[in-house]
This record gives C-alpha cells, structure tokens and sequence, in this order.
C-alpha cells in the first residue's frame, strides 16, 4: 500500500486540509495520517483532541527499534477510519521529532505497510527533515494556488525537488485572494509550464472545511464538493499505486518537462 505525502514551497495553500480530506476519503477500512509537519502541527488544535504522544511518543519509540504496528499506536482514531497522528505544536519540537524518525527509517517502513499512510509535510525548504519523508513516499502531491505569484516559487524548486528523490504530481488549491489583475491558470496550462501533472483541483469550500475541523467531521459529509474530489483522487491515487507501487502513471496526453515552453516567472 502507498505512502502519500503532501506539501507546499510557499505561502499557506492548505496542504493540512488536502491531508486530511484525502485520508477521510481513501478507500481502505483504515488508513494513516501522520503530521510530519517540522513547522508544528495543527490538527490536534482544530480538532479539539486531548494531549497525547502521538508525533513526540513514535519519534521515542521509534529510536528504540521498530516494532510491527507502531504508528499505529501513537495514532487517534477519527470517525471514518483514519488514525491520526499529531505533531507537537511547536516548531522546535515538531522539527526534532520529524527529524529523529527519518534518521529511524520510519518513512521507508511506512511506504512498505500493509495498510495506506500519508504525511503531512508542510512547506519544503532546502534542508527540512521532511525532504526524507516525501523522498520515501511513493507520490509526492504539491499543494499550489493556480495563480503566478505563487506557481513562480514552485518552478525552480521542482527539479531540485525530483532531484532528491521526490516523485511530483500537483494538486490546485482554490485560487483564494489574490492581487488585483493577477491571473488564475487552468490546470492544463500549469501542467504544460511545469512539466509536473496535476491530479486534482480542489475548490474553495468552508463548509467542507468547517465538517474537516470537527472531531465528528471527517468522516462525515462527503457531498460537498471539496470531499468530493478528495474521493475521486484517492480512488485513482489508490488504484493506481496499489497496483504497481512506486510506479504513479501520469494521465495520458500530459506533457513532460521537455515541452515546456513558457516559464511561470515570465507570465504577469
């Protein structure tokens, strides 16, 4: 089964959200989603849950040997299935936990389970302990806002994240606010400008995000729109790495990064 990893290279694209929606969406009995977030974790906060080891206990426990199961007791279960780890709020605490578990080669374990995992890594900056934690995965999904200001961060950063190991595909996060007159791009032509697929477009949606921010809400309704494409993903995500681990196929017509023609930078 796969392990998934989610992340971004700039700003606040609600990589946390796109976790937590693809893992209340995936098609297995249970799954894993674990906050590798070296920034901190948030989702012990918006989902109001009691103190507990989580990130902090598996990182100690992972230095004394790797027993079989082991995320799965430092995870709380929500309704729906997913069992949830929780990073330490703080940055410190959180960067040293994430730290000590890709050192353990925890991630490598995860990408070998039984049953599908997937990490929250927050933003990717050069030398984050969550670099490991994305190379190990199966699929790296890249939260981007389909608008320049933000796609023109990304560019430089996709070659040297393929470079350390990370298979990219991209998920379009709603546009948001954005500066008077700046564009939003349509996925085909980011696609085209980065060389990298995007597998989803996830729209603004409050309500869905106000049902993923409650205790009894992930596994809960799943009509809004948002949770709907989180499920249409994580079916192709999970047929498709289920199949042929390590081996995410890119959707037909999509073009690679030698036809890449214009650079997002030049566009305003």
């Amino acid at each position: 089964m796969p392990l998934i990893a989610l992340a971004s290279v700039k700003s606040s694209p609600g990589v946390t959200t796109a976790a937590l929606a693809l893992a209340s969406s995936w098609p297995a009995g249970r799954r894993l989603l674990v906050e590798a977030d070296p920034a901190g974790g948030d989702l012990g906060l918006w989902l109001g849950l009691p103190a507990e080891s989580g990130l902090a206990g598996l990182a100690a426990a992972a230095r004394h040997g790797h027993e079989q199961g082991l995320p799965w007791r430092h995870a709380r279960e929500l309704p729906g299935g997913t069992h949830l780890v929780t990073a330490p709020a703080g940055a410190g605490q959180a960067g040293a936990c994430v730290a000590a578990l890709a050192a353990a080669g925890l991630p490598k374990e995860l990408a070998a389970a039984d049953e599908p995992a997937l990490a929250d890594c927050g933003r990717l900056y050069p030398g984050s302990p969550a670099l490991a934690v994305a190379a190990a995965a199966q699929l790296t999904l890249v939260v981007v806002r389909p608008r320049v200001s933000e796609l023109a961060h990304l560019e430089p950063r996709v070659r040297e994240l393929e470079e350390a190991g990370l298979r990219l595909a991209l998920i379009l996060a709603g546009a948001g606010r954005r500066a008077a007159g700046e564009p939003s791009y349509p996925a085909a032509e980011v696609a085209g400008v980065l060389g990298v697929p995007v597998r989803a477009t996830l729209p603004d949606d409050p309500r869905a995000v106000d049902h993923l921010r409650r205790a009894d809400g992930p596994g809960r309704a799943r009509r809004v729109p948002l949770l709907r494409e989180a499920a249409a993903l994580a079916a192709a995500l999970d047929q498709e790495l289920c199949a042929a681990p390590g081996m995410a196929e890119l959707p037909a017509g999509e073009p690679d990064r030698d036809e890449r023609q214009v650079s997002a930078g030049d566009r305003g």
